[in-house]
């Protein structure tokens, strides 16, 4: 989840439920998102160090035991310390003060249109059906963030992206990253023919 991004989700396992519970008791309705750390392949026990708290916009209880919820991405942290509660699911102390510019729109001084480029190549690439229409008409200053969140990257790609302070940077960043795949995707096919 990323800064003023839209994340839907579907929850089911009972501690989570609980979570979402005590959240939606909370005013502030806040949730932390943060990756486990992977170490050859297999998930850590750590957690990386910078995460992103989004708040409950939607809330929806559906039958089978099962909440759907939105959250709306607020703002990034650094993790301080956390531990699991006696309800089996994590709490912890944050800082956010690295990244107070997520709570102000950041000036963009370039359009993204490289980016949508790269991004339908991407998916012609990697055989991803998409409407290329939806790609153009979004002008929203954030579309890197956007496509962090859905694109089928590698988990640490996404880290690095969640890292990096600005937008404009992330945008750079994230072109790059997509570039790379498409190049080597290429090479692929020149390589079988």
């Amino acid at each position: 989840m990323f800064p003023n991004t839209y994340l839907p989700l579907n929850i089911f396992e009972p501690r989570y439920l609980k979570m979402i519970d005590e959240a939606l008791a909370t005013e502030s309705r806040l949730i932390g998102m943060i990756q486990p750390m992977v170490v050859k392949d297999k998930l850590d026990a750590s957690f990386h160090k910078v995460g992103c708290a989004g708040k409950i916009i939607k809330f929806e209880e559906v039958e089978y035991n099962r909440y759907l919820i939105t959250l709306k991405g607020l703002s990034r942290f650094n993790l301080i310390k956390e531990k699991t509660n006696d309800d089996n699911f994590k709490v912890a102390e944050i800082d956010s003060s690295n990244f107070v510019k997520d709570l102000q729109k950041e000036k963009v001084k370039e359009g993204f249109g490289n980016l949508k480029i790269a991004l339908k190549k991407y998916f012609h690439a990697k055989d991803i059906r998409v409407n290329t229409e939806i790609i153009d008409a979004c002008k929203d200053y954030n579309l890197a963030d956007q496509i962090a969140m859905i694109c089928p990257l590698d988990s640490e790609e996404k880290q690095l992206l969640l890292e990096t302070l600005s937008i404009t940077k992330r945008n750079a960043l994230l072109l790059s990253i997509i570039e790379s795949y498409t190049s080597e995707a290429n090479i692929s096919e020149v390589i079988k023919h």
